[in-house]
């Protein structure tokens, strides 16, 4: 709930005019945007008002509309379909901090990998600084990329969105796309099928296999050089019931993993096999692996679609602004935007950092399944002796596990007996600590509490697990109370 009080703030970044009417950015430089103005370089100086119309957050790429007055006299950037190759000349076009006129800074191209999810990106030795976000990087042939981030405490590495990436994204908001897979759509999307995410397998990081003795632990034949291993499969994710942990991945779209994870790029260039699955569209198609399986080798198609993990990595995607309040308990649930929030408190930060360190990488095991943690306690005298409880986790309430947010707060809706009991895991493991607060204290200190620090709902959680937070109805409290009143 703190990320709703923080005070209006402003920034810039840059944008660039795309062939069917879209100016292109970076998602982070609208993303929650009240008011987007754009000021052309052509023509006079004029702001005009843009509408966002599409996010995607897990490539950082947006689209604006604008009116038609806008268009007048303006021409569209041409896409060049072709990866740059190393060492071309590139150049960045953007309002960077420092000035008020625009700015042209030129680099090569130092590398091409891929980022943390797989997705391809582009490293450049040409200057990237805050205002650059955004903006066109042309090549020989048109526009390569997107300016998209800088490496902090390094010198001259910056990293663009290749323009292989921008036509998915624009591909995937198109109105003529139809809905994706499963109806399976991405809310902060607003045009056409809209756009899920990064594709995805769904098994995890992969093992190598350059040990001859794992091979032969795994019954590869003789001679044959390729293969990574599967070591897990994710209940939730895209191989769930196709793939099995020890199958060793062979191929995929015909072309041959190597023990050490890559496939081709270009002559002499190699790329973590993952580019070839983030390249399809999630939630719209698919992959052909050949699998090495139980001595036999076997072809299975997999329809990607995105990660989902446990612990949701960004606001407004898998993220939202979720909070429950109990006798001045705050409770959210375990995510990457709150540890963000929780960096400026130099008491919480580094036990709020370990908790995301600590379920780094798992993924969801279960729908609507969420980590639920005390982030501090409002003190009150309904809650005193527990004034410095903060960042540990919740296990059950009741005595009964909590599965998520939605589910507490209907628990503590329905509780009819004399005192609140929560039960949390102490950190260092060594056993529990036990929170027991009077009902009827914290039901009549309840708006007290709301009134001290301007709140206006005592809880606002995504019921279903989806869309936006909100409190919870009477009809919802009255029927969790029904149920406590039947146990």
């Amino acid at each position: 709930f703190r990320s709703r009080k923080h005070s209006q703030q402003s920034s810039t970044g840059t944008g660039f005019l795309l062939a069917g009417r879209y100016v292109v950015t970076n998602a982070h430089v609208v993303h929650r945007a009240v008011s987007v103005l754009v000021r052309p370089t052509i023509g006079p100086p004029i702001k005009y008002n843009a509408r966002v119309v599409a996010v995607g957050l897990p490539c950082d790429l947006a689209v604006l509309e604008l009116d038609d007055d806008f268009w007048k006299g303006k021409e569209s950037l041409e896409l060049s379909s072709a990866i740059p190759a190393l060492d071309d000349n590139v150049t960045c076009i953007g309002f960077p901090v420092g000035g008020e006129n625009i700015s042209v800074t030129r680099g090569v191209v130092s590398r091409i990998d891929v980022n943390m999810d797989g997705l391809l990106r582009i490293q450049i030795d040409a200057a990237i600084n805050p205002g650059n976000s955004g903006g066109p990087v042309l090549g020989r042939n048109g526009l390569v990329g997107v300016a998209a981030s800088h490496l902090k405490n390094a010198s001259n590495i910056g990293y663009i969105i290749p323009t292989q990436v921008l036509e998915q994204f624009i591909s995937c908001i198109s109105p003529s796309v139809p809905p994706a897979i499963d109806g399976i759509r991405d809310p902060s999307s607003g045009l056409g099928g809209g756009y899920l995410g990064v594709a995805s397998l769904g098994i995890g990081r992969v093992q190598t296999l350059e040990s001859p003795a794992l091979r032969r632990r795994l019954g590869l034949p003789e001679g044959c050089t390729a293969g990574v291993r599967v070591p897990k499969v994710w209940a939730l994710g895209s191989s769930a019931g196709q793939l099995l942990v020890d199958d060793v991945l062979l191929a995929i779209d015909g072309i041959e993993i190597s023990q050490d994870g890559t496939v081709p790029l270009r002559e002499n260039e190699r790329i973590h096999f993952l580019h070839l699955v983030t390249k399809r569209r999630a939630g719209r198609e698919t992959v052909k692996l050949k699998v090495w399986r139980n001595s036999a080798q076997i072809e299975v198609d997999i329809a990607v679609r995105p990660d989902r993990w446990l612990v949701p990595r960004m606001d407004g995607y898998d993220a939202a602004a979720e909070y429950a309040i109990f006798g001045g308990l705050v409770f959210v649930p375990l995510s990457h935007p709150w540890a963000e929030l929780k960096s400026t408190d130099k008491h919480g930060w580094s036990s709020a950092r370990a908790l995301i360190h600590q379920h780094i990488g798992v993924a969801l095991p279960e729908e609507g399944r969420q980590i639920v943690i005390l982030s501090k306690v409002l003190a009150h005298p309904c809650n005193v002796g527990f004034h410095g409880l903060n960042n540990i986790v919740l296990e059950s309430f009741g005595g009964e596990d909590v599965k998520n947010l939605a589910q507490l707060a209907r628990s503590v809706a329905a509780c009819k007996g004399t005192d609140l009991v929560f039960e949390f895991l102490r950190p260092a493991g060594d056993g529990k600590e036990l929170v027991v607060l009077n009902r009827s204290e914290c039901q009549e200190a309840q708006a007290e509490i709301l009134a001290q620090h301007l709140i206006a709902n005592p809880c606002m959680v995504r019921v279903d697990g989806k869309g936006d937070p909100r409190p919870l109805t009477d009809e919802e409290s009255n029927s969790a109370a029904g149920e406590g009143d039947a146990k």
